[in-house]
């Protein structure tokens, strides 16, 4: 592993995103690497394809660029914690029985097909909700969920029991999209806008080409993609995700900034320090139609 690259770790991390709370149309975010963060939403501290452990390859070898910042069996406040699929940076049994066996009221959601994956690993029957697309749920404490399916590479699934998912995840008057590892599809597209409006979207920007694919290693989005879907969706906050942790499967985040700039002159986008908290107010939110929307259609 490299150097330690963590603004914030340890007990100082735990103990700051247990003590937070936040105001109506405020929340927080903290970066825990890879696609991973942790979200207080209306005052429901939810983590999502967070990893607290070490993922090695063939050879024994850690895969990381960097250690975890603290163990799953600290976690000491946890409401909700989702999963998008069954990937071992995304979904990792290492990371979710410790930090259910710390936190026994602790919900986990997963895609609905990978849902014995926790409940044969240990985690309780009744503390697992399998998600489906199309089936909007509300777990407690004021958040509402809506599955997205996610195509990675491609939708594996139908009638709503999709391997991968996104979600749109409502909570103290704020929407936060977290899609899980996709490309961008005319479907992603036209389900999204159903849904808006979508504050803050948390996006995947390490693309993918022909030397990963041959390796065997599943792309997503660019970052040229993630700026215009955030754009088509009017998000207020665009946040770029899944660029950092594995060397093979990385891109630079500034080249999701450059895009910002030069596409959404208007548009908030923050780019994390692994740890770092950042306090998300809801500002002006543009839900109108983009007309790159109207010839996203036309193109159809």
């Amino acid at each position: 592993m490299a150097e330690d690259r963590w603004y914030k770790k340890g007990d100082a991390l735990l103990e700051e995103i247990r003590a937070s709370r936040t105001e109506d149309k405020e929340a927080l975010f903290w970066f825990m690497g890879q696609h991973g963060f942790v979200i207080n939403l209306g005052n429901a501290v939810i983590y999502i394809d967070v990893i607290l452990n070490d993922i090695k390859d063939k050879e024994g070898l850690s895969k990381r660029r960097y250690r975890e910042p603290f163990p799953p069996s600290g976690i000491s406040r946890l409401d909700y914690f989702f999963c998008t699929h069954k990937h071992r940076d995304h979904l990792n049994m290492e990371t979710l029985l410790p930090a259910a066996q710390a936190n026994p009221r602790a919900r986990f959601i997963v895609p609905s097909p990978h849902r014995g994956v926790l409940t044969a690993g240990g985690i309780p029957a009744g503390s697992v909700t399998g998600a489906r697309e199309g089936g909007e749920f509300s777990p407690g404490g004021g958040v509402t969920v809506f599955p997205v399916a996610a195509a990675h590479p491609d939708y594996a699934g139908e009638n709503g029991d999709y391997e991968c998912l996104g979600y749109v995840i409502r909570g103290g008057g704020i929407s936060v999209y977290h899609s899980g590892d996709t490309y961008v599809t005319p479907r992603l597209v036209e389900t999204l806008m159903k849904l808006r409006p979508i504050d803050v979207v948390i996006l995947p920007i390490n693309g993918g080409d022909w030397e990963r694919t041959a390796a065997g290693i599943i792309g997503n989005m660019s970052a040229l993609e993630a700026v215009k879907l955030s754009r088509v969706l009017g998000a207020d906050l665009a946040i770029p995700s899944h660029y950092d942790m594995m060397p093979s499967n990385s891109e630079d985040p500034g080249v999701f900034a450059h895009h910002m700039y030069d596409l959404c002159p208007g548009r908030r986008f923050h780019i994390f320090a692994l740890g770092e908290q950042f306090i998300y107010r809801k500002g002006k939110n543009c839900p109108e139609e983009d007309s790159n929307f109207q010839n996203f259609q036309l193109a159809l």
